[in-house]
């Protein structure tokens, strides 16, 4: 089933609480999907989470609060709001869909927006109309996104983040990294995020197990970060000399043979080439890198299904 994550910033409780219910019953009964709300009750708050979580739509009051130090609601959210909205927009490189549910639906302060809005590809619902059209529109939209269409592509690596093995925030970086499979012009530049996923996995493969990854070897001889080459080699079931005593290791390594070389690829392309790589690199190069680090999420995936 499909997972659509919302964002919701209304200052009333009671109206986030409704919706929420409603949602989870309209995602299953109409949508073939889950879809989840979070609340947020100022736009402060709200602009916090959606830059550092990923969320397919946004749901905006058209008076609300702010910021969490904000007494009475007024309009000046709303211009706030979709400001700040089209800045996350363009660094995240992704279209938000978006809609207002308003109370206020007629009053002048919303219709004098309606343009913007519209603009924006967003639309305004009023809260005293049945909430279907609503969650229509934003699910036709979500659907037709760019990223929405990646998502469906890349369905079985995408899980990873819906079971919560890696961390949301990393879900709009991985979407980037796909849309720039073709991008011929700054091939160079597209590599040094694929470094990331690395250390995320290693992060997480030690939370998972602490037995999995000694200490001596994750954190090397510095003891502040991760060491990647001694991690890399332990996990592949090779020798680590840690202050010159060889550790003990697992007699059978964690990555299996092609894990292991597909980690090194990603590993030593995105170290040599992100840094000032004076030799012509095509974008072959770079898509050999993302679908090495697309297996590994999937082998990651599997590892992290195991009780």
């Amino acid at each position: 089933m499909k997972t659509y994550n919302i964002l919701l910033i209304d200052d009333e409780k009671e109206v986030c609480e409704s919706l929420i219910d409603f949602a989870s019953q309209i995602g299953i009964a109409k949508f073939d999907a889950d879809i989840i709300i979070t609340d947020r009750q100022n736009w402060q708050d709200g602009a916090e989470l959606l830059e550092k979580e990923y969320f397919h739509a946004l749901i905006l009051d058209a008076r609300c609060m702010i910021d969490n130090e904000q007494v009475d609601d007024n309009f000046d959210f709303l211009t706030i709001a979709l400001e700040r909205l089209k800045e996350i927009e363009q660094k995240q490189d992704r279209h938000i869909p978006f809609v207002i549910n308003t109370g206020y639906f007629g009053e002048k302060e919303v219709q004098m927006m309606q343009r913007l809005i519209t603009e924006r590809r967003g639309k305004i619902f009023s809260k005293t109309l049945p909430k279907d059209g609503m969650f229509q529109y934003l699910v036709a939209e979500i659907e037709i996104s760019e990223n929405t269409k990646i998502e469906k592509e890349y369905a079985d690596v995408f899980e990873i983040f819906d079971k919560g093995y890696l961390e949301a925030s990393l879900r709009n970086d991985l979407l980037t990294i796909i849309k720039k499979l073709n991008d011929k012009a700054n091939v160079k530049n597209n590599f040094n995020p694929l470094r990331k996923f690395i250390e995320a996995i290693y992060g997480k493969i030690k939370a998972k197990d602490t037995n999995l990854i000694p200490d001596a070897v994750y954190y090397g001889r510095g003891g502040i970060g991760i060491n990647l080459e001694w991690t890399w080699r332990y996990l592949s079931g090779m020798s680590v000399n840690v202050d010159r005593t060889s550790l003990p290791f697992q007699t059978t390594a964690l990555f299996s043979e092609h894990i292991s070389k597909n980690v090194k690829t990603v590993e030593e392309l995105s170290s040599t080439i992100s840094h000032l790589y004076p030799k012509d690199v095509t974008t072959y190069a770079y898509k050999s890198a993302v679908f090495a680090l697309l297996e590994i999420l999937l082998w990651f995936k599997k590892l992290m299904d195991k009780p």
